[in-house]
């Protein structure tokens, strides 16, 4: 049973830290209506004082205006309840929560509360302080104590009012004392003994545990962050549920690896095999067409006589497989690109010429044409006239007799070389595999080309992409300016 509370710590942490808030929060209750009813008298006490100096300074400036006015008997009640209204806001404003104003002519004149919260909108006269309002005017009238004190279930609201007997006018101020207690009630002196005892308990329970909850929550931040950079690191060992997330993340660290290892292993049979079908398809047909030739040549030495085509046959087939290892080799090339800083159309210049007779057979047009002026380039010019070479010998091949086949040249942060041919875009499914290891839309291709030329321009700190929002197959060659 012990076994199973220990292993609840973050329940335990949680409902001490829980319990911990509902013993401050009834401790700060206690504290604080213990203050307001211990200071109630001096609070209402000081608000009566207010009142009554704002009630004596009002009555006062009243009578002054009323003086330096020599009709003011007959003055418009709503001229009076103006000019009387100048007089509240500028005497209250010294007089924070005080509201007034005055009575004569048998209403309510000249109300205003300066410093409420909106004391552009305040006009409203308090309706229910308004029976208490009319009763120290009364008084005052009267000559009695004007002194008005209404207590509420939590607010006290002091009233006050000066009579100038000759003017028939009563001043009056008004203040509301909030957060007051019933002062009956008594303080219970044991219980906030106990409060403040059990939320010290609880208070040095929580830190303790939050202490050890942290130090759990830093060993895991700590684990996780290794792993970013060692994946076979292992979190350490912890008790609770802090522990139970270390040994889930240890176990899929554990799966994880097992994982990688299977596809591994899946990844390097699957290229494997795609490379040998590659290889296989790629050289058989070049040794068909020699072993035919070779056969040919035998027949005519027997009959005493040989043609040199057939020896050029077999030439050229050599020549195909030579050139089917030397894109084999360029994924593993170890001698780095001799970067130099040149022209970039010379380079197009050669890649097309290479291809200009085979162009000619098939009736293609090659253009090139360089936008802005000579465009500069840092690249390796081997490596550069071997990727266009592709681009154009695809374009070729994809346009079967007949076309176009253009290269532009624009120059800018980075310098570029689009390859654009008149045959159709490709389809979305193309574009995803277009440079990937061994695949090839041609009948027969072994999908290298593309590849080849994407390892060699990143080689050389450039790029090679499909643009596809061409109307027309494009290919962007990019280099560093």
């Amino acid at each position: 049973m012990w076994k199973a509370l220990a292993g609840r710590r973050m329940q335990w942490q949680l409902a001490l830290i829980c319990l911990t808030g509902v013993l401050i929060a009834a401790l700060s209750v206690f504290l604080i209506s213990g203050a307001i009813r211990g200071a109630a008298q001096i609070v209402i006490g000081d608000a009566a004082r207010a009142v009554e100096a704002a009630a004596g300074e009002l009555a006062a400036q009243g009578a002054e205006r009323a003086a330096q006015e020599a009709d003011w008997a007959e003055t418009a009640t709503e001229l009076k309840d103006v000019s009387l209204r100048g007089i509240t806001l500028a005497v209250l404003r010294s007089y924070p929560g005080v509201e007034g104003g005055y009575w004569t002519g048998g209403e309510f004149l000249g109300y205003a509360f300066p410093t409420h919260l909106n004391p552009d909108q305040k006009t409203d006269l308090p309706e229910t302080e308004l029976r208490e309002i009319q009763a120290a005017v009364e008084a005052a009238r009267a000559g009695l104590d004007s002194r008005r004190v209404a207590m509420g279930p939590d607010q006290a609201v002091v009233i006050s009012a000066r009579y100038n007997r000759k003017l028939d006018m009563s001043a009056w101020a008004m203040k509301r004392v909030s957060g007051l207690a019933d002062p009956r009630e008594q303080q219970r002196r044991w219980w906030l003994a106990a409060l403040v005892t059990a939320a010290l308990v609880s208070i040095v329970a929580t830190l303790a545990a939050a202490a050890g909850f942290a130090r759990g929550v830093r060993g895991i931040t700590r684990g996780l962050e290794l792993l970013e950079h060692d994946y076979h690191h292992r979190l350490p060992a912890a008790p609770g549920e802090l522990g139970e997330i270390a040994r889930a993340v240890n176990r899929m660290i554990e799966r994880r690896e097992a994982l990688e290892k299977e596809l591994r292993r899946e990844d390097r049979l699957r290229t494997m095999g795609r490379l040998v079908a590659a290889v296989a398809h790629e050289i058989r047909n070049p040794l068909n067409g020699m072993r035919l030739a070779a056969q040919l040549l035998k027949k005519q030495a027997e009959q005493g006589r040989i043609e040199g085509r057939h020896l050029d046959s077999i030439i050229a087939e050599v020549d195909r497989l030579e050139d089917l290892v030397r894109e084999f080799l360029a994924f593993d090339q170890k001698r780095p690109p001799e970067l130099k800083r040149q022209a970039v159309r010379p380079c197009a210049e050669r890649a097309a010429r290479l291809v200009a007779a085979q162009a000619e057979r098939q009736g293609i047009a090659i253009e090139i044409e360089e936008r802005g002026g000579p465009v500069w380039a840092c690249y390796d010019e081997g490596r550069l006239t071997q990727v266009l070479l592709n681009l154009l010998l695809n374009s070729m091949e994809s346009q079967g007799e007949g076309g176009w086949v253009r290269m532009e040249i624009e120059g800018g942060e980075r310098a570029s070389v689009r390859v654009t041919d008149s045959g159709p875009a490709l389809s979305a499914g193309e574009q995803e595999r277009l440079f990937e290891m061994f695949y090839s839309n041609k009948p027969g291709g072994a999908g290298l080309g593309l590849a080849v030329s994407r390892e060699l321009m990143r080689q050389m700190n450039g790029d090679l992409e499909y643009d596809a929002s061409q109307e027309h197959a494009s290919f962007v060659v990019r280099m560093a300016a």
